[in-house]
């Protein structure tokens, strides 16, 4: 059976901090440019959120359409 690994935060700061190292030394030595790192790293960059809504749901969602 495969050994399955804990999360440690520690660990992952360490991983966090490396790639963002790699980063600064990728931009600096023109590997990618900063658009093409921000569509690398962000999270909501490969999301179409040109039509996106918000919406309250639960109990503040009522109280809204109550009053």
């Amino acid at each position: 059976m495969p050994k399955v690994e804990r999360y440690n935060p520690v660990e992952r700061q360490r991983q966090k901090q490396r790639a963002r190292k790699q980063d600064e030394r990728d931009l600096r030595d023109g590997v990618i440019s900063p658009e093409a790192l921000n569509r690398r790293n962000g999270f909501f960059s490969r999301i179409d959120l040109s039509n996106a809504s918000v919406r309250l749901r639960g109990q503040d969602a009522r109280k809204k359409t109550e009053s």
